[in-house]
């Protein structure tokens, strides 16, 4: 994808972290040669995420989910390195917060609400999908109180823009129960059950590997190779692809869990009602829990996606811990794919109506969002005269 081999650059990666003077060296070299790999889920754990992944593990339900159970052992045994790695970084470091929340959000303004035409076109931009289970939750209550007044007031406007451009993500929950579930109302599951999608199984690519091979066994997914040959989607991969990957699949179907969650939150929440079209404005900075929310209006029609192709990511971030420091990297142990055979880490979710606009405005992302929101008002308008859209 971007020209560069990393893999042929093991040896003088293995200089580099052995000249460093320091731990805080070794730290910072060890994030700067994975961020060499352009995968935002890949990097070291940072004292500030160690501690929001201890606070996550507090709930039950989260502790024993396929997802997490695995590497609760881990993060256990690096707690006292962490201890010391976080006194390490904040004595260097006069901005750090022991705070994942804290540290990612700054202080800065999340929602964004507008009125943009009276009557005709309102406007909903979240920046980030971060929940701040690290302190309880406080601030996404508010700030989801915040977008249900504000659906509540425009329920009976005909056009709704959410915009999510450079939202890398946070938690699906965020979407799903501050967003999804109040519009959605009282029509339910219909969205899922009109999803494009019928499919019982999806699948993953992986990299030939021992300790990949381990997780995906932890998280109940087998390999049957002979199977997925008669799959439709196997003669669209490359030759590459069939030769260097093993194959996975999901022993269950993943969606039909979503459904009963997003059915659980509405039986919980309030709704507006909403019966006006939406519009979900994406870009290449969408990432994360952000494209799984652009995936979802994909499948079921939630809204129209506009604007440029998200971020792609790959599956099961998993966690493996450094043996001598304690330090714990998160990679991603596959991808899923697409059903033409492309990877969803490549291509990520692809908009309905494409817009024309760069694909970055280098340190001026709130320039990029005000152009995108223009567009897409524009478009709304000439949708509306030619077909009563």
């Amino acid at each position: 994808m971007y020209g560069y081999d990393w893999l042929a650059h093991k040896e003088e990666f293995i200089k580099e972290i052995r000249n460093t003077r320091n731990n805080i060296e070794f730290y910072n070299k060890l994030n700067k040669i994975l961020g060499k790999l352009h995968d935002g889920h890949l990097y070291v754990a940072s004292p500030s995420y160690f501690n929001y992944f201890l606070k996550l593990i507090e709930d039950e339900a989260i502790r024993d989910s396929v997802q997490i159970k695995p590497f609760i052992k881990i993060f256990k045994d690096s707690k006292k390195n962490y201890e010391k790695w976080s006194k390490l970084l904040g004595s260097v470091n006069h901005n750090y917060n022991s705070s994942l929340f804290v540290q990612t959000r700054r202080g800065q303004k999340n929602i964004k609400t507008e009125i943009l035409e009276e009557d005709k076109i309102t406007y909903l931009r979240v920046n980030s999908f971060l929940i701040d289970k690290d302190q309880n939750s406080k601030n996404y209550r508010e700030e989801k109180k915040e977008i249900y007044n504000f659906l509540k007031t425009i329920k009976d406007y005909p056009y709704l823009i959410i915009d999510i451009s450079g939202n890398v993500g946070g938690s699906s929950e965020y979407w799903i129960d501050a967003i999804v579930a109040p519009l959605i109302g009282e029509m339910g599951l219909e969205y899922l059950e009109n999803s494009n999608d019928k499919s019982t199984y999806f699948y993953l690519l992986s990299r030939k590997g021992n300790y990949t091979k381990k997780i995906f066994g932890r998280y109940g997914i087998f390999y049957d190779e002979d199977k997925f040959r008669k799959s439709l989607v196997y003669d669209k991969l490359s030759e590459e692809m069939k030769e260097d990957f093993t194959i996975f699949e999901f022993k269950e179907d993943v969606s039909k869990q979503d459904e009963k969650y997003i059915e659980k939150l509405f039986k919980s929440n309030e709704y507006v009602n909403f019966k006006g079209k939406i519009f979900l404005i994406i870009d290449r900075a969408t990432g994360s829990a952000a494209t799984e929310f652009a995936m979802f209006c994909k499948e079921t029609g939630f809204a129209t996606l506009v604007g440029r192709s998200t971020l792609g990511h790959g599956s099961l971030p998993s966690y493996m811990r450094l043996p001598n420091s304690g330090l714990i990297v998160i990679f991603e142990t596959g991808t899923i794919l697409n059903r033409d055979g492309g990877s969803f880490f490549i291509e990520g979710v692809k908009p309905d109506i494409e817009l024309d606009v760069p694909d970055t405005n280098a340190g001026y992302p709130e320039v990029r969002a005000e152009i995108l929101k223009q567009e897409t008002v524009e478009l709304i308008k000439s949708l509306k005269k030619r077909s009563n859209f």
